[in-house]
C-alpha cells in the first residue's frame, strides 16, 4: 500500500463501499416512508447494537414487521397549507428512527436519482421510554407513544466497541453511520437556546425546538427558529492522531495514560480546537503532552470514530533532535517515549499485542469520559530506552494503530519518512 495515495485509503469505520445517503430526500416523508416497507433495520438500546446471538460480529438486520410498534405512521408531513410548514418536514414522534441511505451494490444505476435501486437501511432505538442516560425524565407524552421493540429469541444485545472491531468493514461502516445520528437524537431532547424540548426531523438529521410547530407569537419565543443554528444538526468532533517521529525517522513518539489496560501505549491525541488546522493542533498537542516541538506535519488519512461521533484525522510530524520529554506540563500521559521500530513492530505483529477484552473496552471508554483536569501531572517520566512494559498497542481498526502499523511494519516506511 501506497501511504501517498490517501484518496483510495479506507480506514475502519469508513463503509467499503458506502451508502448512498441521498441527503436531498430527507426532508421528504412520503419519499422516506416509501422506504420503510423493504427496508433492513439496525436496532440500538442504550447504543448496544442488536446481533446473533453467539456472533457478535454480525449485526441482526430486521425488516419492518419486527420494529411497526416503533416506526407507527412513519415520517409526518406538515398540514397542507400550514404557515411553518419548513419546521414540519418529516417530523418524526416517538422513537428515534434516522435514514441511513440506499445500498446500491450490484444494482444497475437508476435513472431517477430519487429512486435509486438497492436496500434502503435505517437506524432504530429500541431503547425503552424513560430508560437509559439521555431520558428525558416525565416524559408521558413521549412513554404513551412509543411502542416496544421484543428482540428475536436467536439475537441479543452487544457492547458497541467490542462488537463493531469484529464487523466486517462494510457492517462497521453502517454502524459507524446510525451509532452517533441514534446518539445524537438521544442526547438533545432539550433546545439548546431556550430549554424547551425539541422533536426530530429530517429523517432524523435534524432536531427542532417545539415552538416552531406553534403560531407566529409561540414562534417568537425562541430563536432557534430564525436563520441556521449549527445545534440543530448532528455534530462531529475532529481529533487529531499523531504519528510524531525522531529526527532520524525510526523511533515514534508513543505515550500511555494510568487508566488504559496494562502495557498499552499508542499515538498521541487530541481534539482539534476552533481556529486551528490540523498541523497547528499536533504540534500543540504534541508540545501540551509531551513537550515536544514538532516541525513538519503531514497528512496521513482519516476515520470516523462512533464513540460517540469523532472524525479522526491521523498525520505523521517530525520533531527535531536534542529535546527532553517532558510530562509535567499536562496530566494527560503516564508514560511517553521514543519507541525504536524494531519494538513497535514487535507488539503490533504479536498475536495478542492488539487483542482487547470487553473489560479492556470498558476500561478504554472510561479513561476518555472521566479524565480528572485536577490531577497532578508527572514530575519525572521513566528512563528512555526501557520497552519491556510496552506490550499491547491499537489495532489496525483504530487509526492510531494504522499509523503506527503504516510506519512500523509497511513496504513504503522509508519513502513516508522522506517526505517529512
Amino acid at each position: 500500500m501506497d501511504v501517498h495515495a490517501n484518496d483510495t485509503f479506507i480506514n475502519f469505520y469508513a463503509g467499503a463501499p458506502p451508502l448512498n445517503r441521498l441527503s436531498f430526500v430527507r426532508s421528504k416523508a412520503d419519499v422516506l416512508n416509501a422506504h420503510l416497507s423493504r427496508a433492513k433495520f439496525l436496532v440500538f438500546n442504550e447504543g448496544k447494537p442488536l446481533v446473533h446471538k453467539g456472533k457478535i460480529s454480525s449485526p441482526y438486520l430486521v425488516d419492518l414487521p419486527a420494529v411497526q410498534a416503533l416506526v407507527g405512521d412513519g415520517f409526518l408531513s406538515p398540514p397542507e397549507g400550514a404557515a411553518n410548514a419548513k419546521a414540519e418536514e418529516a417530523r418524526r414522534a416517538g422513537c428515534i428512527l434516522v435514514f441511513l441511505g440506499v445500498d446500491e451494490r450490484g444494482c444497475p444505476p437508476g435513472e431517477d436519482l430519487l429512486k435509486p435501486h438497492g436496500t434502503p437501511y435505517f437506524a432504530i432505538d429500541a431503547t425503552p421510554a424513560g430508560v437509559g442516560l439521555y431520558a428525558v425524565p416525565g416524559d408521558a407524552e413521549d412513554a404513551a407513544r412509543q411502542g416496544t421493540f421484543s428482540a428475536p429469541p436467536d439475537s441479543e444485545w452487544a457492547d458497541a466497541r467490542m462488537s463493531a472491531s469484529l464487523m466486517d468493514a462494510w457492517h462497521a461502516g453502517l454502524f459507524a453511520s446510525g451509532r452517533p445520528i441514534v446518539d445524537w437524537n438521544a442526547r438533545n431532547r432539550y433546545c439548546p437556546a431556550c430549554g424547551r424540548q425539541t422533536y426530530s426531523l429530517w429523517g432524523g438529521w435534524k432536531r427542532s425546538c417545539v415552538t416552531a410547530r406553534g403560531g407566529p407569537e409561540e414562534r417568537k419565543k425562541c430563536f432557534s427558529n430564525t436563520g441556521l443554528h449549527n445545534f440543530a444538526h448532528p455534530r462531529t468532533d475532529p481529533v487529531i492522531i499523531m504519528g510524531i517521529l525522531d529526527e532520524t525517522g525510526d523511533r515514534m513518539l508513543l505515550g500511555r495514560n494510568k487508566s488504559w489496560p496494562k502495557g498499552m501505549y499508542s499515538c498521541l491525541a487530541g481534539f482539534i480546537e476552533p481556529g486551528e488546522s490540523f498541523e497547528e493542533a499536533v504540534r500543540r498537542e504534541v508540545l501540551e503532552e509531551a513537550g515536544i516541538v514538532v516541525g513538519p506535519v503531514r497528512y496521513g488519512s482519516s476515520q470516523p470514530w462512533p464513540y460517540p461521533a469523532n472524525l479522526m484525522v491521523g498525520c505523521y510530524g517530525r520533531a527535531p533532535g536534542g529535546q527532553t520529554i517532558r510530562l509535567d506540563l499536562d496530566n494527560e500521559l503516564e508514560d511517553a517515549q521514543f519507541f525504536p521500530r524494531s519494538v513497535v513492530a514487535r507488539v503490533a505483529s504479536s498475536k495478542f499485542g492488539s487483542k482487547f477484552t470487553k473489560d479492556d473496552y470498558n476500561q478504554l471508554d472510561k479513561a476518555q469520559e472521566d479524565r480528572d483536569i485536577n490531577a497532578p501531572a508527572m514530575i519525572d517520566p521513566r528512563p528512555m530506552d526501557k520497552f519491556d512494559n510496552f506490550t499491547k498497542c491499537p489495532p489496525a481498526t483504530a487509526i492510531a494503530g494504522v499509523l503506527m502499523r503504516q510506519w512500523a511494519l509497511g513496504t513504503h516506511a522509508t519513502h513516508l519518512v522522506s517526505s517529512l
